[in-house]
């Protein structure tokens, strides 16, 4: 790594006053780091973020902001999340291991009065693990599942994703053809349910659900290219790719992705061009990542947009070329 990837402006000590301690590879890479910017102490599972993988800066800011002697509450975070004096505090005791994203869900669910065992499922093995839109609501289903434990880790993991779909995704994910655009249950809530009320309605939602949907809306569909579909798992991964072929997933795509997909319907209808979604799964959670506009005449790659149209990361471009080299597909010199 670059010695500017290090911060070298920012080094406390030089390296070469650094004696490496007996111990892993592990432990002296961590040793370096607290030699090299420590003026304060700084909670040892953060130094991972000198060496892990990922385009985010701010883990090696908040890194910087706690060895300068600044306490976590005055660091200015790029995404919604109650930094709390019981969050912070717990926040140095978090378990080595973990990111700092799941550090400060671990921190927030202890501070909230759950157990190592809640915590850890949470940021592990559900939809909670990323950061998430609308936080305040989130922090009340956490004070619900603090309340009413003991619940099995499955059913933990269950509950949030299906809050998720009934509140936050379109309802044609959640319910299928049909489902609209729109969450099927934007204002649900767990204020004033019992875990059996909850229950209740998880196995019965789709008969609580169906008299709210939206009329059925005329459907224009195409035929698929003969371009194949993609499948990709590596990394904790599967990654998908497939083609929209109704103008109603055009709508859905567009609206997920913040971008002007659904201005294309004619053009896929007479198949001047074609629309692929790449999609990811991890653990619990699928997200959209990238739309694809390819030419089926000229197999010709001519757009690959991230959401709002950003540039995609590179793990995203990298899946793109495997489909490109599975497919035959040109990449234009205009992405």
């Amino acid at each position: 790594m670059h010695s500017d990837d290090w911060h070298a402006d920012q080094w406390e000590r030089s390296p070469e006053q650094w004696r490496p301690p007996c111990g892993s590879a592990h432990e002296q890479l961590s040793s370096l780091v607290h030699h090299l910017f420590d003026r304060y102490p700084v909670p040892s599972f953060l130094t991972n973020v000198w060496w892990a993988d990922g385009e985010e800066s701010w883990p090696r800011e908040l890194y910087l902001h706690l060895a300068r002697g600044a306490g976590i509450r005055s660091f200015q975070l790029p995404f919604e999340f109650p930094l709390t004096k019981p969050v912070a505090r717990w926040f140095a005791e978090a378990p080595d291991g973990l990111s700092p994203f799941a550090a400060l869900r671990w921190s927030q669910v202890r501070a909230l009065g759950g157990d190592d065992r809640l915590a850890r499922r949470i940021v592990t093995r559900t939809i909670l693990r990323v950061s998430v839109e609308d936080e305040p609501f989130w922090e009340s289903v956490l004070r619900f599942l603090i309340r009413n434990m003991p619940i099995s880790n499955d059913e933990i993991t269950g509950i949030l994703w299906f809050i998720r779909c009934q509140r936050f995704e379109p309802g044609e994910y959640t319910w299928g053809r049909g489902g609209g655009v729109e969450p099927l249950q934007p204002n649900f809530s767990v204020r004033g349910r019992s875990l059996m009320s909850l229950r209740r309605h998880m196995a019965n939602w789709r008969d609580d659900v169906r008299p709210n949907l939206p009329p059925p809306i005329e459907t224009t569909s195409w035929e698929p290219t003969p371009i194949g579909t993609f499948n990709y798992q590596g990394n904790d991964a599967i990654w998908t790719i497939r083609e929209l072929l109704t103008d109603r997933e055009l709508r859905v795509e567009g609206d997920n992705m913040h971008h002007c997909v659904a201005d294309y319907i004619e053009a896929c209808a007479t198949r001047k061009t074609s629309i692929w979604s790449m999609r990811v799964l991890r653990g619990d959670v699928r997200r959209r990542v990238m739309t694809i506009e390819v030419e089926p005449e000229s197999k010709t790659i001519w757009q690959a947009q991230g959401k709002r149209n950003a540039r995609p990361n590179s793990a995203a471009q990298e899946i793109l070329q495997k489909w490109a080299a599975q497919e035959q597909l040109i990449l234009s010199e205009c992405m």
